[in-house]
């Protein structure tokens, strides 16, 4: 029993002192540079969420800006620091049925 003990308790510490909000669960994905979430909605979060993954695809991803635009739709802006040192930018439209309907790197 001690051995799964020890594992477990620190498995629960780090997922609950790690995780302050959405903001932890971004930490991998936006890097040192969070975009403060604090006064997003929920709909927006996970549209900050979403994006930020599939720029993660690109290298490491700083989000600026998140907008709901209207009912449907959210857009994520951000910035890439790609292996060749660029810092490319990133668009990103996200839709309240949780699909990316638009994704430019430019």
């Amino acid at each position: 029993m001690k051995k799964t003990f020890v594992p477990a308790t620190l498995a629960a510490t780090l997922l609950l002192g790690g995780c302050a909000g959405l903001g932890g669960l971004l930490d991998p994905v936006l890097g040192n540079d969070r975009y403060d979430d604090r006064n997003l909605s929920q709909f927006e979060r996970a549209a900050v969420e979403a994006c930020g993954r599939e720029a993660s695809r690109y290298g490491r991803v700083q989000v600026t800006d998140a907008r709901q635009s209207d009912r449907e739709y959210v857009q994520v802006r951000g910035r890439i620091d790609t292996r060749d040192r660029r810092n490319d930018e990133f668009y990103c439209v996200f839709r309240n049925d949780g699909r990316i309907v638009e994704f430019r790197v430019s």
